[in-house]
């Protein structure tokens, strides 16, 4: 920033926007890509960065490097830091003793960000999201930073849907607000009937699971729905491993949405300017990167005579002939070829080798 007569000084403490990415879990249904050591948001998508590395670049410009951080569980440590690199300062890398859902790990990352930067306007977003153009994420997230500011409220972004998804929640635009809009309520995976009466409505938006607040906002939302949270909010910035892993151990495991977003009266909306698309399976995953009939193919793989395929080989050629709608996903130690419509069901793999004791390739 200047001052009058072009005099540049340091921002102030809190002035700027800070950014919380939850980047735990597994990702069972990306096996074999996706095992404990590599989490889904460590996987590349064909450009040689992860999908975390792409939301990171995507904050560019709205956010500043050292003001993104990154939240993991203990025992995904070591891939993440490497991960990161020079991505982000190490100590930006805020590690969970375990994952106790979405609520604890927002109100644990706030706490973080407060207790560093002082008070601040948080975006809370995953780390295995697709969206394009980065530029439209942006610009749809400047406006909700705003809105969140000028309202002291939780602002959630929603997209604009383009079919009748079973798998996402809702969200129903109320009255116009400030270029947002109130939400007048949350609709969590409906039947394939309502969501197609929803979409027919015009009034109904995807839920992105992305929430923008100050984090006094953050603060007083607790207090009026879980005091817990509120009163964790207050120490947990500044607890050690040992304390941080005793507090969270009485923590319920629940999520952000159910938590503090259904039941409070504050929650503003903005409108994507982007496409999005929760990649939750190699069948989303298709989807994302251009499919409908046509091949995704991520790495070296030549494919003849073939539709609607999604291949992805990690370290040798793959060559695919005469074959429709699957999934081929070659890594060093293990091969998944499965009907793409079922890709859902790749966690069974996961389920089975467990069961089986073959944990050395989970």
């Amino acid at each position: 920033m200047k001052r009058a007569g072009g005099i540049k000084t340091k921002p102030k403490r809190g002035e700027h926007a800070a950014a919380l990415i939850i980047a735990g879990g597994r990702g069972t249904r990306f096996w074999p890509a996706s095992r404990e050591e590599r989490p889904k948001p460590l996987f590349s998508i064909g450009k040689g960065s992860t999908l975390l590395g792409d939301t990171i670049a995507r904050l560019k410009g709205v956010v500043p490097r050292e003001r993104i951080f990154v939240l993991a569980t203990a025992a995904q440590k070591n891939a993440f830091r490497k991960a990161l690199g020079s991505l982000l300062p190490a100590s930006n890398l805020v590690l969970e003793p375990e994952g106790r859902g979405t609520a604890v790990a927002i109100a644990y990352g706030a706490a973080v960000i407060r207790e560093r930067l002082g008070e601040s306007t948080v975006t809370v977003m995953p780390a295995d999201h697709y969206i394009t153009p980065a530029e439209g994420f942006r610009e749809t997230l400047r406006a909700a930073i705003g809105l969140a500011r000028a309202k002291q409220s939780i602002v959630v972004i929603g997209v604009p849907p383009n079919r009748p998804e079973t798998g996402y929640g809702y969200q129903e635009v109320g009255a116009a607000v400030d270029g947002g809009f109130r939400v007048k309520r949350f609709v969590e995976k409906p039947s394939l009937a309502v969501a197609r009466r929803m979409l027919k409505s015009g009034r109904f938006l995807w839920n992105a699971g992305m929430f923008v607040m100050d984090t006094a906002t953050l603060r007083a939302e607790f207090a009026a729905h879980c005091p817990k949270l509120a009163e964790a909010m207050d120490a947990l910035g500044r607890m050690r491993a040992g304390a941080l892993a005793r507090a969270y151990r009485g923590f319920a495991l629940d999520s952000f949405d159910r938590v503090i977003v259904e039941k409070s009266q504050n929650v503003l909306g903005v409108r994507a300017g982007f496409q999005w698309h929760d990649v939750g399976t190699w069948e989303g995953l298709w989807e994302a990167m251009g499919g409908r009939a046509e091949n995704v193919l991520v790495g070296e793989v030549l494919a003849f005579e073939s539709d609607g395929v999604l291949a992805h080989s990690s370290s040798r050629l793959m060559v695919l002939l005469g074959v429709r709608d699957i999934v081929a996903v070659d890594t060093p130690d293990a091969l998944l070829i499965i009907d793409r419509a079922r890709s859902q069901e790749t966690r069974r793999v996961t389920e089975e080798l467990k069961r089986r004791g073959l944990t050395h390739y989970l």
